[in-house]
Order: C-alpha cells, then structure tokens, then sequence
C-alpha cells in the first residue's frame, strides 16, 4: 500500500484525519463548496462521484452517488450542512442513503467536522468524524473508510494542483 500523505488519528468515538495541501487556504475551501469541483476529486479512485446535488448553505443538503467498477457497484450519500464558515469551517451530518434520498436506518450517521488552518505556507485541512461510539468508528473503518478517505484526498491534491 502506498504511504499516505495524511495523519489519521482515533480518539474514542473519534476519526481525525489531518492533510496539508500545496493551496491557499480559500482554493481548499472553495474545492467543497460545489458540484464543479468535488466530483473531480470525492470518492477513492475505483469509486468516482458519478452524481451531485449540493446546496452548499446551512441546512442546505448535498446528495452524491460513488460508482464503483463493477455494474451495480453504487455507495449513494446525503450530507446535510450544520454550520458554513468560509473560510475556516464546514459541518455537516452524513448519511447513507437509497437512490431515492431516504436514509439508511442499518448505517451510521457521521457528523463531519472540516477546519481549514493556514500553515506554513499551506493549508492544513482537519477532518473530524464523529460517531455515535467507538463501535461504530471501528466498524466504518473496517470498511474501509481511512483507505477511501485517503484515496480521495490524494485525488483532491491533484485537483487543487491542476487548479493552481
């Protein structure tokens, strides 16, 4: 397995991924803030974003589908925006969800904490997410999220080199 560029860290109930990118801190912000550009960049690389909505608002809602490499291979997401503060801070809860929106009762729901801190010259994105035990952070692991996780962000540093 490659090395990652990324720290990953477990407290608890607790999944902190932390990344430098080579980008000013309003470009790494911006890059989840629509359609246009996370679909060049979420989702591991054998499982590309292959539909977006996004209302990027407080309680607006962004609805994604992950397409994997096989037919019928499809992951569907909603994410619903607590708190925007640009350029600084998106919370959001994640669901997942059927093709149709409607939330799935056997999984988990996330709430994802992303900050953005100018350092050294780049930008330090911390990513936290919050479950509702340890349990589950370990389950959500186990399939596989720190691997999609780091694929994604890998293809988000391409993104933001291409936009540069």
């Amino acid at each position: 397995m490659a090395h990652s560029k990324s720290n990953v860290e477990t407290k608890g109930n607790q999944l902190i991924v932390t990344r430098d990118f080579a980008a000013p801190r309003d470009l790494v912000f911006e890059v989840w803030s629509s359609c246009e550009h996370v679909k060049h960049w979420w989702g591991p690389k054998e499982w590309p974003m292959d539909e977006c909505m996004m209302e990027f608002r407080e309680g607006g809602i962004w609805r994604y589908c992950l397409r994997g490499p096989n037919d019928g291979d499809e992951s569907w997401g909603k994410a619903i925006y607590q708190e925007i503060k640009r350029p600084e801070k998106i919370v959001y809860i994640d669901h997942f969800t059927d093709s149709q929106g409607n939330i799935n009762e056997q999984m988990p729901e996330l709430t994802i904490t992303i900050e953005f801190v100018e350092h050294e010259g780049k930008t330090r994105q911390i990513q936290t997410a919050l479950f509702d035990s340890a349990e589950t952070r370990k389950k959500i692991e186990e399939m596989g999220f720190i691997e999609g996780m780091n694929s994604s962000l890998d293809r988000l540093d391409e993104h933001l080199a291409n936009l540069q």
